[in-house]
């Protein structure tokens, strides 16, 4: 083998490239010359760039490459060797992400080879850093040097890594598969908890063990993992993983990608079932293969100062002080201390991330590790150098104070580069890092806070553990669309935030400013944040902040319409089609925001002594909220007494609303005098909440299945079905349902509770008019894990669209 000279001139000895490695790398050259010839679709070529770590952008045309880090762990070579490929052949810029990847942006599909070849000869590779594979195998950052754990668990991370890297048992999994280890039995750093696997070492009596769990997630339905085995042993780690993935792949759900995680799995068969499944694989696996063997990791010598100089905290000052404050933490073995790096949005260019290379190499033992807060965390750095790696870090702009704290802002690419964010998390992020100056000692009660920005529901910045997350949303305001985020609080690396309202993007930095100051005057003692949230619960939280959910029309300010850091307004035309389901969800939570705003109103105008505009909010509340849960049903109505004659006949009929409503009409029809007492008021608005509440948990309950079918799949199915375009297989089985007229998301709520009325194999016919109707139901169905058997033109205006129920 030689050298490689790409055209940029940076070299790459082939020699160092392990023969596997290069014919794979050679392969995947060839697929993309095929495709480049016309002889494969980028249909078919999607699943096995995906495999490869290659990943579509926003923008068409370019791709991001993620490059796997197993456990976050370079070396000053790969360092130096991935800023000079974002360089020559990305944005130049490299980002963190939240599981300790790498990923560049904007590059081509003819370059990607070249740059596979660039990173395997230091060793790291995009092999199974996207598709339905195991991906990254994380863990905690301190793993080794933290004060808190019972063991190193990189070993075990590196034995799990290489176990499944190219095995293939997990090639083709129902779904992505994410693992996290822990050293620490008291502290998640990792985030366990939220991962398919979750591993965290433990000791008893002197004895290492690991606990596991299994099932965790993020996403549109994030919970936390179930307990599999509260002490497994270390030597039967791999085994257990691997006898997991097994259990997955042979019954996980392979037809509605929506319900394809390991989560959705355990929730179907129940866990009780799940685990003798597991306990027969594990014992036959066992029982086959015996024990692994832990790779070896090198021993770390004790380093001695590089650049010595008398010297003392005490005596530190300025920004200096703030930095030891804030960013240098004290190893367990005595005079070594671990540096947190802070990464602005996790996002470094080529000069400082060759810097950061160079410190490494002079100051660390010759490790850096990427952190789940995206940002860099260098160990063993001796005591005595800290003065000299804070000026190198000075030099290159790397001296900020402030990790790890809620000046730390964690967020994902957003649409600055990905093809299934809503909105701008960074735009939004870097507006939020305005109101928290970095190590500014005027935030030290908040200690322990973070915020994060997810730019859509996949949840890529972790958005559901932050003290205060936001995940971006769109919603429909006349004729125009606003951007808009949930608001999640008081998550932590254990427990998943509550979910408490919408908000404009524009109104953010205002709720963010009120929730820190309420927190401030509202806490007892040395109360958390995570705990005042929930001592506050989730309609006392709501009540505090409904008033930064309104919207002033857009031709009264258009700037609310307009996403941060941009200046045209505000659409998401630009994601694609197959979004009937979020639609139908999104319309049916839109309803319910109103009934909550109209709501909060009637009780303003009560204080005011408008007693008769109170009642008539009250009003207006209890109708939006039916009206929400009716598209349940299909129904679609503006007529009030329709939407409350339905509602008793079909929610409470059907018992999504308790009996207790079934007098509705009734209870609503009378508004009272026009200027109706204070008392009668206040009896309207009581019931009227009572209403909402109740619909509200209706909509927690059963839109669900709407919820689940709202997320852009991270990777589409990528061997659904196209549907034939021509002659449908009519026959006289056939059920047809014409949906001529009838309107996105309501003709996709219709033709599901049609199909719910069918068999397994039935078919369905469904006419469906042109434009958004036939470019969404088809896909959201497919979606579902139903099959597409034909659509046809009918004329300019209609399309047949011929299903048969697969799920």
């Amino acid at each position: 083998m030689g050298t490689l000279i790409s055209p940029q001139k940076l070299t790459v000895d082939l020699s160092k490239i392990p023969a596997e490695v290069l014919k794979e790398i050679e392969i995947f050259e060839g697929e993309v010359a095929r495709l480049k010839r016309g002889e494969i679709t980028a249909d078919q070529f999607k699943s096995f760039r995906l495999q490869h770590g290659v990943y579509g952008q926003r923008q068409s045309g370019v791709q991001m490459f993620r490059i796997k880090v197993p456990q976050g762990r370079l070396n000053p070579a790969q360092l130096r060797r991935l800023a000079d490929v974002a360089e020559t052949y990305a944005s130049g810029v490299c980002h963190l992400s939240t599981r300790q990847n790498i990923q560049m942006h904007f590059a081509k599909i003819e370059t990607v080879s070249t740059m596979m070849r660039l990173i395997a000869e230091v060793g790291l590779t995009t092999r199974e850093a996207c598709a339905d594979t195991v991906r990254n195998v994380t863990a905690c950052p301190m793993a080794g040097i933290s004060p808190t754990e019972v063991v190193d668990v990189t070993p075990y991370g590196l034995a799990i890594t290489q176990h499944f890297l190219r095995n293939p048992i997990c090639q083709k999994l129902p779904r992505k598969f994410k693992i996290a280890l822990e050293g620490c039995p008291d502290q998640d750093h990792a985030a366990t908890s939220i991962h398919d696997i979750g591993i965290t070492a433990q000791k008893r009596d002197g004895q290492l063990g690991f606990r596991v769990v299994v099932g965790g997630g993020l996403g549109s339905t994030p919970r936390t993992a179930n307990v599999l085995a509260e002490f497994a042993s270390p030597e039967d780690l791999v085994a257990i993983c691997e006898a997991i993935i097994r259990v997955f792949d042979r019954h996980g759900q392979r037809q509605n990608r929506y319900k394809a995680r390991m989560k959705f799995l355990i929730e179907k068969l129940g866990f009780e079932k799940f685990y003798p499944l597991w306990k027969t694989e594990l014992d036959l696996i066992k029982s086959q293969n015996g024990h692994y063997t832990l790779p070896a990791i090198e021993e770390v010598p004790l380093k001695q100062p590089v650049s010595p100089r008398a010297w003392s905290r005490e005596r530190a000052t300025g920004s200096f002080a703030a930095w030891l404050k804030y960013n240098v933490m004290r190893q367990k073995q005595p005079g070594y201390n671990l540096v947190t790096i802070k990464i602005p949005l996790g996002d470094i260019k080529r000069a400082p991330l060759r810097a950061v290379a160079d410190t490494c190499e002079r100051f660390s033992d010759g490790y850096i590790r990427v952190t789940v807060q995206q940002n860099f965390a260098m160990r063993w750095v001796h005591e005595a150098d800290l003065p000299a790696l804070y000026d190198a870090l000075v030099k290159v702009g790397l001296a900020e104070a402030g990790a790890d704290r809620i000046e730390n802002i964690v967020s994902c690419p957003g649409t600055d580069s990905c093809g299934l964010s809503i909105t701008s998390s960074k735009g939004l992020a870097r507006a939020l890092s305005g109101l928290f100056p970095p190590g500014d000692p005027v935030n030290d009660d908040l200690a322990g806070m973070s915020l994060k920005v997810s730019g859509c529901q996949n949840a890529c910045a972790q958005h559901q553990l932050a003290s205060i997350g936001f995940q971006g949303v769109g919603k429909k305001v006349g004729s125009h669309t606003a951007p808009f985020y949930e608001l999640h609080l008081g998550g932590t690396n254990t427990q998943i935030g509550l979910q408490v309202l919408k908000i404009p993007a524009k109104r953010i930095l205002d709720a963010v400013k009120h929730l820190v100051q309420w927190y401030r005057t509202g806490r007892q003692g040395g109360e958390t944040f995570e705990r005042f949230v929930r001592r506050m619960g989730k309609d006392k939280l709501k009540e505090s902040l409904i008033l930064f959910t309104f919207l002033p029309a857009y031709d009264e300010d258009r700037s609310f319409y307009v996403d941060w850091g941009d200046e045209k307004d505000f659409t998401t035309e630009d994601l694609g089609p197959g979004e009937c389901a979020g639609g139908a969800y999104e319309m049916m939570e839109g309803f319910l925001f109103e009934a909550d705003q109209e709501l909060h109103l009637a009780g303003v105008m009560t204080e005011k002594g408008q007693t008769g505009h109170a009642v008539n909010k009250a009003y207006r509340a209890i109708v939006a909220a039916a009206k929400g849960l009716l598209v349940l049903e299909g129904v679609d109505s503006s007529i009030d007494a329709d939407i409350l004659f339905k509602a008793e006949t079909l929610l409470v009929g059907k018992e999504i609303l308790p009996r207790t409503f079934a007098r509705l009409t009734d209870q609503v029809k009378d508004l009272g005098p026009k200027s109706p007492t204070v008392e009668f008021t206040r009896e309207k608005i009581a019931y009227a909440k009572s209403f909402v509440e109740a619909s509200h948990s209706a909509f927690d309950k059963h839109g669900r299945a709407l919820k689940q079918g709202k997320a852009h799949a991270a990777e589409a199915p990528e061997t659904a079905e196209q549907p034939v375009h021509g002659a449908p297989a009519i026959t006289a089985a056939t059920i047809r349902l014409d949906l001529s007229g009838v309107a996105c998301p309501i003709n996709y709520v219709k033709t599901k509770l049609k199909l719910e009325e069918l068999e397994v194999g039935q078919r369905l016919e469904v006419i469906l008019d042109e434009g958004e109707p036939i470019r969404n139901v088809p896909k959201s169905l497919q979606g579902d894990g139903q099959k597409i058997l034909s659509q046809e033109k009918l004329d300019d205006h209609h399309y047949r669209l011929l299903i048969e129920k697969v799920y």
